[in-house]
């Protein structure tokens, strides 16, 4: 009877251990990010509107750091922008490059997607914010269906006469299965954009280990004869 029990109750551990594997976890440091990682700073951009008229609706912003990342958005957004004022959080500006959402309607997504998943990602943020009103940021991670993981708000309330303030806020989860962060509510700025080395597709994976064997037969093939 004692067995069966501590049978019953290892199971039980198992299954709350697999279900809480499943959840994300929200982040406030870059530090939380798991090496290796992979940053962009859209240092290379210039003003490249996105989502807006006649402009694209995409843009892959990861050839900076050799990876496929999609930028999609709803309003406008700008990628490389040089300043922006926050109102009562300060200004961003001159001496970075950096994401700003559009600035005359408060509603909307800005996403990024992920061709291979990742485990954790996140950003450095801050906000518009009126004197008086505070405003939320709502980060969602979704899969690879565009299904929300995991979704949380955050205010973010920095000096009136800070320069370049703000808060690194994301997700971490315990397996690679996050194919699209995305950024709603309010109007804002990001930079920094931060996750994990992207894991490969598994039909990708398997094309790799094919080549790795063909290229060690070609090997074995090649050495000489004692």
């Amino acid at each position: 009877m004692n067995m069966h029990r501590a049978r019953l109750r290892a199971a039980l551990i198992i299954t709350l251990l697999a279900a809480g594997g499943a959840h994300a976890d929200s982040i406030t440091d870059a530090s939380l990010i798991p090496s290796p990682a992979r940053v962009i700073t859209f240092n290379g951009y210039d003003g490249l509107g996105v989502g807006g008229p006649g402009q694209p609706a995409e843009v892959n912003i990861g050839s900076e750091v050799g990876d496929n990342v999609f930028l999609t958005t709803t309003p406008w957004a700008e990628v490389g922008a040089f300043e922006r004022d926050l109102g009562t959080n300060g200004i961003w500006g001159v001496g970075q490059r950096f994401v700003a959402s559009e600035f005359i309607r408060p509603n909307g997504e800005l996403g990024f997607t992920f061709t291979n998943p990742v485990s954790a990602v996140g950003a450095f943020f801050n906000q518009f914010q009126r004197e008086g009103v505070t405003n939320r940021l709502t980060l969602v991670a979704y899969d690879a269906d565009g299904n929300s993981l995991e979704t949380f708000q955050y205010s973010i309330d920095t000096d009136a006469y800070g320069y370049n303030e703000g808060q690194f806020l994301g997700f971490r989860r315990a397996t690679a299965d996050i194919f699209g962060f995305g950024i709603a509510d309010g109007t804002f700025v990001l930079d920094n954009l931060t996750y994990t080395a992207p894991v490969p597709e598994p039909g990708q994976l398997a094309l790799m280990l094919a080549g790795l064997g063909v290229l060690a037969g070609l090997s074995r093939r090649r050495k000489p004869r004692g």
